[in-house]
C-alpha cells in the first residue's frame, strides 16, 4: 500500500511537472503570437504614417511652388513699374 501510494504520488508529481511545462510552452506560444501581431500592426501603422507624411509633404511643396511661381510672375509683371515708383519716390524726396 505504501509503495502504491508512492507510485501515485510520483505520477501526480510527474503530471504536475508535465502540466506546468505545457502551461509554460503555451504561454510562450501566446506571447510569440502576440509579439508577431504587434509587429505587424506597428509595421502597418508605420507604412500608413509614412504615406500620410509623404502626401502632406507633397501638398506643402506644391503650395510653396505655387506661391513662388505667383511671386515670380508678379515680379516680372511689375518690375519696371516698381523700379520707376522707387526712383520717383527717392527723387521727389531729395527735391524737398
Amino acid at each position: 500500500m505504501d509503495e502504491e501510494a508512492r507510485k501515485l504520488d510520483e505520477q501526480a508529481q510527474e503530471e504536475k511537472i508535465a502540466s506546468h511545462a505545457e502551461v509554460m510552452k503555451k504561454r510562450q506560444e501566446v506571447y510569440e503570437e502576440y509579439l508577431e501581431s504587434a509587429k505587424a500592426h506597428v509595421e502597418a501603422y508605420k507604412t500608413s504614417e509614412t504615406k500620410a507624411s509623404e502626401n502632406s509633404w507633397k501638398k506643402t511643396a506644391k503650395y510653396y511652388d505655387d506661391v513662388s511661381r505667383a511671386l515670380d510672375k508678379k515680379f516680372r509683371d511689375n518690375k519696371s513699374k516698381w523700379v520707376d515708383e522707387i526712383v520717383n519716390g527717392v527723387l521727389s524726396y531729395n527735391s524737398y
